[in-house]
């Protein structure tokens, strides 16, 4: 079986150890004697997968062995570690941006490296030299640049095609396997992203740097041209993965096994990273048996079917056929079902679901009348209901807000519906913080509706992700509601106290095994502490009701 946790100790004599199984990556030893001593024990956990290939998936992983849930399949080192590739115009405009020698988050304009006047957290922070030697090629932004322009300038996607292209002279073994993985090329060429590339990062590096490189240092690199450019920004486009630092900095990363995991929308994987090894460690979500493919989900899954099915074309280029896609109730969840859109002079309580979920122009049939609805109406409805969603919840709404928007929309989509089910996971949370709305004075039928949203909310999300691998912070925001309002409850029934608290306890306890996955993410650590200060209160109160039940029954 598969260990959970690294030890820093040889495992022969329990010594400290510094010598690292190169294999693995996993277990340490204090010599090469006593990792020939253990190689018979160990051999039949280091490693426990292999690499396959298939003409519909391409390269996959694949579990040689049993592997429990939450135990570590494989830690691996980066190619490249750098800045976001994908910027929102948030971004572009932002104040405070990593460091760009330790991603440690700083004010724009603050402070500079010596060399190359990129931003750094202080004064003496340094960055790589290559990199720096090549970014000094650079004049640099205006002394007068506003925010905008010193965004322009710095531009971190940039960056990470460049610390991929220098690659060729830092390591060329990493170099070699970076071109190995998959650009698609021709399917980027002439779309938005391609062209977005184009001007952010190619033109851009090539006319700020890499012309006078070539002029001034025509040896340093082999190959610096705009084909090659493309290229990086293909592979990384192709195969990068997220990740979030403790700060809240979001980097990129490509790994040569960790992007070969293949994309499932219900993943069994999930990944960990250590910010000063830049090590990734890949960590089974749920129970994995011999031939399970190790699998995470590259798209956000709470979107509906059509949603994710567009942005896995739009930036992975392939569609998506896992079980879940090719169910139109979506594993039963019925996130992108619509209420009957018939006759408005008959009633129906009917769904809509899409004859062929993965055809955007399939029609829309009622499961219990005949209407069929066009695929343009749809997109037409989800289009307008997203918009007013989307700015509701990007203000801190009202109470009432939220509730009259979801009763407006509960005539057209179906109460599980993603959109609902983001409607209805902020009303929980609303409805018990906000001023006159707190669980003391809610009426015992608030108190009950608010427990019945969090049941559904909670079913939904155990269809979607039944081992709470990519909604872990949903999940316990929502068992946190359940435990506070159960809490509630008790108080007012000291007949049902023990019962009530007993419960409320146990799912702050489910909450905390489930949090684990986002621990050390900035949404997981501030819930973290949340979570921890109510079970503390939790216990309180189970220890004040047993003090007073005992106080009652002496004579």
């Amino acid at each position: 079986m598969v260990s959970s946790t690294l030890s820093l100790d040889c495992p022969v004599c329990g010594v400290k150890a510094s010598k690292v199984c190169t294999r693995c990556k996993m277990v340490r030893y204090c010599d090469h004697e006593h990792q020939k001593q253990h190689w018979a024990q160990h051999k039949r956990s280091c490693r426990p997968f292999r690499e396959e290939q298939d003409a519909q998936l391409g390269r996959f992983l694949a579990a040689t062995q049993e592997i429990a849930a939450r135990q570590i399949v494989f830690i691996e080192e980066p190619l490249v570690v750098g800045p976001k590739w994908f910027l929102s115009e948030a971004d572009k405009v932002a104040t405070i941006v990593p460091c760009v020698g330790c991603y440690t988050p700083c004010h724009l304009g603050r402070h500079s490296c010596r060399s190359c006047r990129w931003p750094v957290c202080s004064s003496t922070c340094e960055h790589e030299t290559l990199e720096c030697s090549v970014l000094s090629m650079g004049q640099g932004p205006s002394f007068r640049a506003d925010i905008r322009a010193l965004n322009d300038y710095f531009r971190g996607d940039a960056l990470l095609v460049l610390r991929c292209l220098l690659l060729q002279r830092q390591n060329p073994d990493k170099w070699v396997t970076l071109l190995e993985m998959q650009s698609h090329e021709e399917d980027r060429r002439g779309t938005e992203l391609y062209d977005e590339a184009e001007d952010r990062v190619v033109s851009y590096l090539q006319q700020r740097f890499l012309r006078r490189l070539k002029q001034t240092k025509p040896r340093l690199l082999a190959d610096c041209g705009s084909a090659l450019l493309r290229r990086l920004c293909g592979i990384i486009e192709t195969n990068y993965m997220v990740i979030e630092l403790p700060t809240g900095v979001e980097l990129s990363g490509l790994f040569r096994q960790a992007c070969m995991m293949e994309h499932d929308c219900q993943p069994n994987c999930y990944f960990q990273f250590d910010a000063i090894t830049q090590q990734i460690a890949v960590l089974a979500g749920c129970d994995l048996r011999r031939g399970d493919h190790l699998k995470i989900a590259y798209t956000n899954i709470l979107w509906d079917t059509q949603l994710r099915q567009h942005h896995l074309r739009l930036t992975k280029y392939f569609n998506c056929r896992c079980t879940r896609c090719l169910d139109p109730t979506e594993n039963g969840s019925y996130v992108s079902a619509l209420a009957c859109l018939g006759d408005v002079n008959q009633s129906c309580s009917g769904t809509h679901l899409p004859v062929d979920p993965l055809d955007e122009h399939t029609q829309w049939k009622c499961d219990t009348c005949p209407i069929f609805v066009d695929a343009a109406h749809v997109a037409e409805l989800q289009t307008h209901m997203t918009e007013q969603v989307e700015n509701l919840l990007a203000r801190r709404p009202a109470t009432n807000e939220v509730e009259l928007l979801l009763a407006r929309l509960s005539r057209m989509l179906h109460p599980n519906h993603f959109h609902m089910f983001n409607l209805k996971h902020t009303l929980i949370q609303l409805y018990g913080s906000e001023q006159g709305l707190k669980l003391s004075v809610l009426s015992d039928l608030q108190l009950d509706r608010k427990l019945r949203l969090c049941y559904d909310l909670h079913n939904v999300c155990v269809r979607l992700d039944p081992h709470s691998i990519k909604l872990a912070i949903h999940v316990t925001v929502i068992l946190v509601e359940v435990a506070l309002t159960l809490e509630e409850q008790a108080l007012r029934a000291p007949a049902k106290a023990a019962n009530l608290l007993e419960l409320a306890l146990a799912r702050l306890k489910d909450a905390h095994m489930v949090l684990d996955k986002e621990k050390d993410s900035v949404a997981g650590k501030k819930l973290l502490d949340k979570l921890n200060r109510e079970i503390l209160e939790c216990e309180k109160l189970k220890l004040a009701l047993s003090y007073n039940l005992n106080s009652e029954t002496e004579p």
